[in-house]
């Protein structure tokens, strides 16, 4: 029985992730702020605040197949009246990079390496299309940013994985817009399906996932020059254009 890890379980698509992956017959360790989760699709759970250093002994001994970093903040959504560039507080900045940047590299750095040395994993960060250079404009600089440099992680992690020759892949997930507390209940997708879709991302073989940026069951891509994405476009990968669905996740 392989064993994940997901981070920002205590709600939202985090809680979701972790039934998705009971449900397709994963171990689920789970890490989150709430004192204890609110739902039983766990098999162990410990209270973390990612932005601080990570407990010496957090699941310490457990072999970590699939790590999911799905914890993150949106501080200035415009939706609540706080997005526009030069209101944003340099405090709320550095908080976002804290949780959606730097909580990411802890756990990055804690358990890819072990992936790494026994030739097998899987690295997912929940990421975002508003993170894609081409989508940006005057709002959401904190979260946008933190997103962008989140992509970049994933990036990096993949050229170490693809050095590995290996059964390794690290890829970037958007779960698009998802009706969850950050999402708001005006957003058009359900976050289980959404969860469901991460999920069967990880049996693609690690060529087909490893440094990919994925929406739904279709790429989304890296590209910055257009609203399409090169090779999944001539393949008739579904990348939706410009503007459609933007990412909320």
């Amino acid at each position: 029985m392989p064993t994940a890890l997901v981070t920002g379980v205590s709600r939202g698509l985090g809680a979701h992730l972790c039934r998705a992956l009971k449900t397709s017959g994963h171990r689920v360790l789970g890490v989150g702020l709430a004192p204890a989760p609110a739902h039983g699709h766990l098999d162990d759970y410990r209270a973390t605040d990612l932005r601080d250093p990570l407990p010496p002994d957090l699941f310490a001994g457990e072999e970590i197949d699939v790590l999911v970093h799905n914890s993150g903040i949106y501080v200035d959504d415009p939706r609540r009246g706080y997005g526009d560039l030069f209101a944003l507080s340099e405090p709320d900045l550095r908080d976002t990079f804290e949780v959606n940047l730097f909580g990411a590299a802890r756990v990055v750095q804690r358990y890819a390496p072990p992936m790494l040395a026994r030739g097998s994993g899987r690295v997912v960060c929940v990421s975002s299309g508003m993170g894609r250079l081409q989508d940006a404009d005057g709002a959401s600089f904190a979260y946008r940013s933190s997103k962008l440099a989140l992509n970049a992680l994933v990036l990096s992690v993949a050229r170490h994985f693809e050095a590995g020759h290996g059964d390794l892949a690290a890829f970037a997930y958007c779960p698009g817009w998802i009706r969850t507390d950050m999402g708001t209940g005006d957003a058009p997708l359900d976050p289980g399906p959404v969860a469901e879709d991460l999920v069967r991302l990880l049996d693609r073989p690690a060529a087909e996932a490893n440094g990919r940026f994925f929406r739904g069951g279709a790429e989304l891509g890296w590209d910055t020059r257009g609203p399409f994405v090169g090779p999944a476009a001539e393949s008739g990968g579904g990348v939706p254009p410009r503007g459609a669905g933007r990412g909320r996740g």
